[in-house]
């Protein structure tokens, strides 16, 4: 009887032991199946390109396929749910950025970030104001004095709560001093193709969307909300060249679900990195006019909790927060 017990408890002994060993062989042979990347905008804004150019890249680097999957709602809270729901097993990663940390403190119902590993960060993305070309107004001035005027006259094209030209709608024409009439699209394609079409007159988005179109000639960019010109657009000045306290910017990050094992996290922080790096994907982010700053975990980690500290007094200040999730 003792002899047995003995047995059996070597036994359970061997097995325990042998699970760390069982993880780490795990870990080595990730991905053992496609990698899913949720963008949580529809096919065709900035952000589902981030996704389809680095997936490209990332299933070369990791050889496995990688599926881009839009899934959208809630002005990026779906799919930012979706990201924060999935198993933490590194096959569904997603794209974010402000709109996460913006719908965190607008909408009570919007994961918390503090739900998600961030992986890596790729880019900075300022905001910007733009104008169909054709209306007489080439000009900031000009601008601001047909919106004294009338200002029903300009109908601005945005995202509806939460996302990046949603906050950059609140912030500009607060510091203009302008009364801005906004019109909210499901993600930046559509908003794109509004103002082209002239359903609206301007639009508050970043650059990369819109960079095509200001090189044509069909629309203006009157100001960029950052400390220096935008290597794109090296012609357009800042609002603060043109006297307007304005620096508010996107951002682009992956980031997975809270508890990804550490030897996954990091080959995919490292994959990732490899994929940002790559020429292909630095050729094809300059042609969209994305400005790159790669980093790695860590630093991802922190450039989010400093974008959480810079938009929340903004949200505050437009009066945006919901009031469940005022700070004290």
């Amino acid at each position: 009887m003792i002899r047995r017990k003995l047995l059996t408890t070597g036994f359970y002994l061997t097995i325990l032991a042998a699970l760390p060993l069982q993880a780490a062989f795990a870990d080595d042979a990730f991905p053992e199946k496609p990698i899913h990347i949720t963008v949580v905008w529809p096919a065709g804004g900035g952000h589902d390109l981030v996704a389809r150019l680095l997936g490209n890249e990332l299933s070369t680097i990791m050889g496995t396929p990688v599926v881009i999957d839009n899934v959208t709602g809630a002005g990026g809270s779906t799919g930012m749910r979706h990201i924060v729901n999935a198993a933490p097993d590194g096959y569904t990663i997603g794209v974010m950025g402000l709109h996460a940390v913006s719908q965190a403190y607008m909408n009570t119902n919007a994961p918390e970030l503090d739900g998600l590993d961030p992986l890596a960060y790729i880019s900075d993305e300022p905001g910007a104001l733009q104008i169909r070309a054709g209306l007489g107004i080439d000009t900031l001035e000009e601008y601001i004095a047909a919106m004294q005027s009338d200002p029903m006259d300009l109908m601005n094209g945005n995202d509806p709560q939460g996302g990046n030209s949603f906050v950059f709608a609140e912030v500009i024409p607060a510091a203009l001093g302008v009364e801005m009439m906004k019109l909210p699209y499901p993600g930046h394609a559509p908003t794109v193709t509004a103002l082209l079409t002239g359903e609206v007159q301007t639009a508050t988005l970043p650059v990369p969307p819109i960079i095509e179109h200001a090189n044509a000639g069909t629309l203006h960019v009157l100001g960029v909300a950052s400390e220096d010109r935008h290597p794109q657009l090296p012609d357009v000045p800042t609002f603060r060249e043109q006297g307007y306290d304005i620096v508010v910017n996107d951002f682009v990050m992956m980031v997975g679900p809270k508890g990804i094992p550490d030897a996954v996290s990091a080959k995919l922080e490292t994959s990732l990195l490899e994929a940002i790096n790559s020429d292909g994907f630095r050729a094809a982010a300059e042609r969209s006019a994305m400005v790159l700053r790669p980093l790695g975990r860590a630093e991802a980690a922190t450039e989010l909790a400093a974008q959480e500290e810079l938009v929340y007094p903004l949200l505050e200040t437009a009066g945006l927060v919901a009031t469940e999730l005022l700070r004290n």
